[in-house]
């Protein structure tokens, strides 16, 4: 469904991404795993251009868009099938949960009100949030606000949704009403690509793991193999940092 080719990055002499290749099939929920400084969050903003790229193609099958030189119309047309739930929530402090979701609809879709808040009510409510249309983000828990955030990805109903570190900003508890909402969207067939640390929401919900290092793909391999048998002996420095009983399990 969507196709990535040779995606580089530098800035400056610090080359970030060198020629990152892969595909995600509709349905697919794969998490990039790695080091902090690794690429992983420049890969999801050259995908949805917050980041310009240095090189690379993106495709979804309908022909592939040169990254470097994309029109405003191309960026659009491709903005417009990815949605984007960011570390930090990115909400507008001045508007309702509920006007954060209808904003993107209302302004970049030209969607009608009415239809808009309707489309923004049912998506607040697949995330637990049917009470709080009216409420600020500061009247908000931070798991909540993550959540207007999910929302508003969804109610786009993009081809596939790019999460970065959605989680990391979050305490333990509210951790996990974030990452409840998230298998709920993968279970209902949501097309995922989760850059993340959460170890248990990549091997209990993904189907697919990549471990970036460097600014290259080090492994792509399903969760069950990249967690038990790593083939990259890079990998399996990376997960016995983080999973205390890793050497026990290969």
């Amino acid at each position: 469904m969507l196709n990535i080719k040779g995606i580089r990055k530098s800035f400056g002499a610090n080359e970030i991404l060198k020629s990152i290749s892969f595909e995600i099939k509709k349905g697919d929920v794969t998490v990039i795993l790695g080091p902090s400084g690794s690429g992983k969050t420049t890969l999801l903003r050259c995908i949805d251009f917050l980041e310009k790229s240095d090189a690379g193609t993106i495709s979804f099958g309908d022909g592939e868009i040169e990254l470097s030189k994309a029109t405003k119309k191309q960026i659009l047309a491709v903005r417009r099938r990815i949605g984007f739930v960011f570390q930090n929530h990115n909400l507008f402090n001045n508007k309702t949960a509920m006007e954060n979701v209808t904003e993107g609809l209302i302004i970049g879709r030209k969607i009608p009100k009415p239809e808009a808040e309707k489309i923004a009510k049912e998506a607040l409510d697949k995330v637990g949030l049917s009470d709080k249309y009216g409420y600020y983000p500061n009247q908000l828990s931070g798991g909540q606000q993550q959540r207007v955030g999910i929302a508003r990805a969804m109610a786009a109903k993009p081809d596939v949704i790019l999460f970065d570190e959605p989680t990391s900003a979050l305490d333990p508890e509210l951790t996990g009403e974030v990452l409840y909402v998230m298998k709920k969207l993968a279970q209902e067939g949501v097309t995922m690509l989760v850059v993340t640390h959460e170890m248990s929401f990549a091997q209990d919900v993904a189907n697919r793991a990549i471990f970036m290092d460097k600014g290259v793909i080090v492994e792509d391999a399903p969760p069950s193999e990249i967690f038990v048998h790593p083939k990259e002996e890079r990998t399996r420095q990376f997960l016995r940092r983080i999973l205390p009983n890793f050497d026990y399990a290969i």
